[in-house]
């Protein structure tokens, strides 16, 4: 590149940058976020402008495989790409009945958000029901994996049954658009999601959420829910039989 169009990117990119400063909290200027997603619920890319500092909050699901590099080197391209169409599409089959909305789909990776604003106020869905969708979206992955993925890697001989880890936090994120002209995205950040992801790593066919979650859950005299310690203000998400 020449010099002349180096500087040109330069220009656009500290204007984008003077623009996302103006608008940022001067008191927040410490908190860290993390990029998540390529759309948000609740703001299109006609709703948000460049530099934007929009804060909402969610319900957060991060799930992946367990050992997925190891599984490819062991088993190979083709039944990789074999077994990715089966997984995600059931892991999605699940997204879909409990209304989340897939942010990323990122390898054998799903983030999925639940609620925002919009969803609070145009369609009624509290806080407690978006965790309440996002957790039990968490155990029925579980299930799918059992009783769809797994049998039918079984049935196709597609060698090596998957594990799968599961986080689920609530939280606050920030919504921006990020690019130049014809090239950018909405995306959101937040702290939330770093730890969903830590979580969705920490654990084998189980779901861990925080302490948010927990304290969001709604309850009931019979409920078929609980929720075991899993240290550090983190939680292990129990289906009661």
């Amino acid at each position: 590149m020449t010099e002349k169009e180096i500087n040109q990117i330069y220009k656009i990119t500290l204007e984008r940058y003077n623009k996302a400063f103006e608008n940022t909290p001067k008191e927040n200027l410490q908190e860290r976020f993390c990029a998540i997603s390529d759309s948000v619920p609740g703001y299109n890319e006609k709703m948000v402008d460049f530099g934007d500092y929009i804060k909402d909050n969610y319900a957060v699901l991060f799930v992946d495989m367990r050992n997925s590099t190891r599984r490819a080197e062991n088993v190979g391209a083709k039944i990789t790409f074999l077994t990715m169409h089966v997984y995600l599409t059931a892991l999605l089959e699940v997204v879909k009945k409990y209304n989340g909305q897939v942010i990323d789909i990122m390898g054998d990776g799903l983030m999925v958000f639940w609620g925002g604003k919009n969803a609070r106020e145009e369609n009624k869905i509290p806080k407690a029901i978006a965790v309440q969708q996002a957790g039990l979206c968490g155990k029925s992955m579980l299930e799918v994996r059992e009783k769809v993925i797994n049998k039918i890697i079984n049935e196709k001989n597609l060698v090596e049954e998957i594990d799968i880890g599961v986080g689920v936090t609530f939280g606050s994120v920030v919504v921006t658009k990020i690019g130049i002209k014809h090239i950018y995205d909405v995306k959101a950040f937040g702290d939330c999601i770093n730890k969903a992801s830590k979580y969705s790593s920490d654990v084998w066919n189980k779901v861990k959420v925080s302490k948010k979650v927990k304290e969001l859950w709604p309850t009931s005299e019979n409920g078929k829910v609980s929720f075991t310690s899993a240290g550090q203000e983190a939680f292990i998400l129990e289906q009661n039989i």
